[in-house]
């Protein structure tokens, strides 16, 4: 028997799961870099209607005047959960002022969605997109996929795979948001 291979002559879980963290590793580098920051025009960001986890209904246009940010994620995504610690750092520092924070889950049912908030709470409204309209619309083909709107309405970043925290600093001061004082972690 080959070393790493089953009796069956398939790869072991062990080296599925690695082969499979390296495609994944390079779809995100194929859709990883964000759009704005090269002085292209930059496009209006999509308006939408969903619902959110506390029963009240969201549109963009409810956040006019403010930069937002918006987490598209799945329950089922371990990185999500990564991307959704950052982003509740930069909420505590960002948040409650000029700045709005969304959790846009994509293409799970709102019970689904609900149960899990519970279990980890998100500090901002948690909406539910159970169609993907707003994931076909902006082409999300990977999650977590983070977007920054800037007081304009127009989409200043997007990106898709885990958004590092100084990157998204950087782009939420570009969207409009004031720098915090103090920087934390």
């Amino acid at each position: 028997m080959t070393h790493g291979a089953t009796s069956h002559g398939r790869p072991s879980s062990r080296y599925q799961k690695a082969g499979w963290l390296a495609v994944a590793a390079l779809l995100l580098a194929r859709c990883a870099s964000p759009i704005g920051g090269d002085g292209s025009e930059l496009p209006p960001a999509p308006d939408f209607d969903l619902p959110s986890i506390a029963g009240e209904r969201l549109r963009l246009a409810d956040f006019a005047d403010r930069v937002i940010v918006v987490d598209f994620w799945a329950t089922w995504c371990t990185p999500c959960r990564l991307q959704a610690e950052i982003l509740r750092g930069l909420h505590d520092q960002f948040g409650g002022g000029a700045v709005q924070f969304l959790a846009i889950s994509l293409g799970e049912p709102e019970e689904v969605v609900r149960e899990f908030a519970r279990r980890h709470p998100f500090p901002y409204p948690v909406l539910v997109d159970t169609q993907e309209a707003l994931g076909e619309a902006l082409r999300i083909y990977a999650l977590p996929t983070v977007m920054v709107v800037d007081r304009q309405g127009r989409v200043a970043y997007l990106r898709q795979g885990i958004s590092d925290r100084e990157t998204l600093r950087q782009a939420l001061v570009e969207a409009g948001a004031e720098s915090p004082t103090s920087v934390a972690g």
